[in-house]
């Protein structure tokens, strides 16, 4: 600030003395290197005593805290109004860092630790004045090789440190975290070793998402679990290293082919051979359904006997089915129809937050199905969907498991096995595009032979590269589910047998 603009009007100032804050631990020494003393106001209360000064050292203003933490400036000083950092006015005209806290009690703390020799600053007013002060004391700031930050460890404090660093150059800024709340509880609990040991073990703060190469050690990346978890099917689980948390996996067939049971299969399979939380979005089947479904899977019989009479399974096999399923490790959205995406990410992460490691959707186009389209139409709205779906995974750690309908395509007919390929799915290419991996199960509803083997295509894996044919799986009527049958090969040497029980819907 220049000369003319630390003139002050007329004011007068609390009259303070120098002491020891023992009940902060802060010594009469480290009082007189931060200008903080003790006095009593106008109204005869004792108050600590913050002086303000301009860079020639004259004081212009004084800000005041009592025992009930209120806090109140005397005098009207530019300081005061356009904003500062307190102590600016005692840095040299360069150094190798300056140690910036939210308050002055945090300040004293860190300039204590390192016996008064270090440039040391406060915000005027708490997190919320980080922007002004920085902002105004920006010059100063740039003088040093370093500007380390020692915030507070709330919420609030974490806000100011993210503020702070916004403005400062990139690359200047270190973050400093104390094992306590903030300095003074640091100092208080565990005395000024910790304080030295975190301002030496500062890191260097850069934006988000930004990784030094030096970070991937070999260490660190043999550990890393690449191998996802093992799918039911030996075939794709050996192409796929298994099914990833954090990816976004889709399913996709023709109609009344087999999808949401083999959603079901992948579900059920997480939680019960690996322990696994999973949530279920079903969205054109109601809730009891879907664990009437998880249910018969469970004791072995098929769902539609359970749909016809609940009576076909014993009490105990209900309840041991509803304990080693859908009780406790289970979720399931109760909705039916389309659903506003916002509104699905919404259930989706509290899904997610809840501990669920997989969710199934059940399926993408009727999430936008009751959207009112505008005039890009169904395209652009799956397009969005996707890129949130994306997101999502890599923002919650939780794998998607979502299914996709098929278009009509020209000279294909996949409810009598045509082949599946990519471009196949309706909707948009971002389906395609966004999905780490694409599951696809083609069968021939219409052959009286062939109708209890659905093949399992693999049309994308983005970790493996792995495309193709994948396991064959024959419908068992008795079980009302799926079995590995033989590899697509030996696919037309079964002989199945006379009981023409429907697959699965």
């Amino acid at each position: 600030m220049t000369e003319d603009e630390t003139e002050t009007k007329p004011w007068s100032p609390i009259k303070g003395h120098y002491e020891d804050l023992m009940a902060r631990g802060i010594t009469e020494a480290t009082c007189r290197k931060c200008d903080y003393q003790v006095g009593e106001n106008a109204s005869g209360k004792r108050v600590h005593i913050q002086l303000i000064k301009d860079d020639t050292g004259r004081v212009i203003d004084q800000k005041t805290r009592d025992s009930k933490k209120n806090f109140s400036w005397i005098g009207d000083s530019p300081f005061k109004k356009n904003g500062g950092i307190i102590g600016s006015w005692g840095w040299p005209e360069k150094g190798k860092a300056v140690i910036i806290t939210e308050g002055e009690i945090d300040r004293m703390s860190v300039s204590q630790a390192f016996d008064n020799k270090y440039p040391t600053g406060s915000l005027p007013n708490g997190s919320g004045s980080v922007k002004k002060a920085f902002i105004a004391d920006f010059e100063k700031l740039c003088r040093f090789d370093h500007v380390v930050l020692c915030f507070d460890n709330d919420e609030p404090g974490q806000k100011a440190l993210k503020e702070a660093c916004a403005i400062l150059p990139v690359g200047k800024v270190k973050i400093m975290t104390v094992p306590h709340k903030d300095a003074n509880e640091t100092l208080q609990a565990v005395g000024p070793g910790p304080i030295v040991s975190c301002y030496y073990n500062a890191k260097p703060w850069r934006p988000d998402g930004i990784r030094e190469g030096r970070e991937f050690t070999k260490e660190r990346l043999k550990k890393k679990r690449r191998k996802g978890w093992e799918l039911p099917w030996p075939a794709l689980n050996e192409m796929w290293l298994g099914l990833r948390e954090a990816e976004v996996t889709t399913i996709c067939a023709g109609s009344g082919i087999g999808k949401s049971t083999l959603a079901r299969d992948i579900a059920y399979y997480m939680r019960t051979k690996h322990g696994l939380k999973v949530g279920n979005i079903f969205l054109e089947e109601d809730n009891d359904t879907t664990v009437d479904a998880y249910v018969a899977l469970h004791a072995g019989v098929p769902l539609k006997r359970i749909i016809s009479d609940p009576e076909c399974i014993t009490d105990e096999q209900w309840d041991a089915a509803l304990a080693a399923v859908v009780w406790d490790e289970m979720m399931f959205y109760d909705h039916f129809g389309s659903l506003e995406s916002d509104r699905l990410l919404t259930m989706m992460r509290y899904m997610a937050a809840s501990g669920c490691k997989f969710i199934v959707l059940d399926h993408i186009s009727i999430v936008t199905s009751g959207l009112e389209s505008g005039s890009e139409g169904e395209r652009k709205d799956i397009d969005i969907l996707m890129t949130k779906l994306a997101s999502f995974v890599k923002e919650t750690g939780c794998g998607v498991i979502a299914i996709v309908h098929l278009k009509r395509s020209q000279g294909k007919n996949f409810n009598e096995g045509g082949q599946i390929s990519l471009n196949d799915m309706r909707g948009s290419a971002s389906i395609e595009q966004l999905s780490f991996n694409v599951l696809a199960a083609e069968r021939n509803q219409q052959d009286e032979e062939k109708k209890r083997f659905a093949l399992l295509r693999s049309l994308k894996c983005r970790i493996t590269g792995e495309t193709g044919e994948a396991d064959t799986l024959e419908w068992d009527s008795e079980r009302g589910a799926y079995k590995v049958a033989c590899p697509f090969s030996e696919y037309t040497s079964f002989n199945p047998t006379d009981d023409k029980e429907d697959a699965p819907f």
